[in-house]
């Protein structure tokens, strides 16, 4: 799975967290980030501690999630600003993403659009990641029609005939990211549509989780201002699991677990 977010959002420092360890490098600054940071989390799991403990194999293997801290993406990455082309590349490689959102104010953490809007940064993360998509739309139905060109021989001043599955496909496709929607979260494709999907290489076909980075204050209290406004951004937008929490709660217990030992 990899993290997702504008610069200065939590990402290294959950990577972080969830490694126990400091392998990822977590500044106040745009980019501290540059090549991505890969960790391994273990999956904490009662029932196989239970087994394990009850049958004491002569190996214990724990389910882990390897977990990619991706550099942080600006508005205009799709025609490669900041880091884009990289940062793209790098969300291109993993299965999954975590889409994190910074929802707490600091004045010690620099915001790279110098206020915390949750919603401008949600569309600027969705906006770039379907820009990508659509131009690999365009490189996606190119590259059919010049197969079909030398599998029939046909001239390239003719119109070329689409296969209808790949057709449909691709109309889904475009529909969708035209709307500033992931391709994942419609429901209503064929299987032979998602066959043709699975060769297109989109990004927005990838699972993705938004994960929401509060305040320590507003987490203990379970209560922030921009929940509701990126609930309802999210189920605009497809929908999908929200996971509200907080980096800095997380940093002080795990500070407090490192004190005790």
């Amino acid at each position: 799975m990899g993290f997702v977010g504008l610069p200065n959002v939590g990402k290294s420092t959950l990577t972080n967290i969830l490694a126990g360890a400091n392998h990822a490098e977590a500044a106040n600054y745009p980019f501290c980030t540059i090549d991505p940071n890969k960790v391994k989390a273990i999956v904490p799991d009662q029932k196989f501690k239970y087994l394990a403990n009850t049958y004491k194999p002569s190996s214990v293997v724990p389910a882990v999630l390897t977990i990619v801290d991706i550099a942080g993406l600006i508005k205009g990455a799709s025609e490669g600003a900041g880091l884009g082309n990289a940062f793209l590349s790098h969300i291109a490689a993993v299965d999954g993403i975590f889409h994190l959102v910074r929802a707490f104010e600091s004045d010690e953490i620099v915001h790279v659009d110098d206020s915390v809007d949750a919603i401008r940064d949600l569309e600027t993360i969705q906006s770039e990641l379907c820009l990508k998509d659509k131009e690999t739309l365009t490189k996606v139905i190119e590259k059919e029609k010049e197969r079909i060109r030398k599998e029939k021989g046909i001239a390239r001043s003719a119109d070329v005939p689409l296969g209808e599955t790949f057709q449909s496909a691709y109309d889904k496709c475009a529909k969708l990211i035209d709307s500033n929607t992931p391709v994942q979260t419609y429901e209503d494709f064929t299987m032979g549509e998602v066959d043709e999907i699975r060769n297109f290489g989109l990004i927005t076909t990838k699972p993705q989780i938004y994960v929401v980075n509060m305040s320590k204050k507003s987490f203990l209290r379970k209560g922030n201002k921009w929940l509701p406004k990126i609930q309802e951004w999210v189920n605009s937008h497809g929908g999908g699991q929200i996971i509200p929490m907080s980096c800095e709660f997380e940093q002080e217990l795990m500070d407090l677990q490192d004190d005790k030992e």
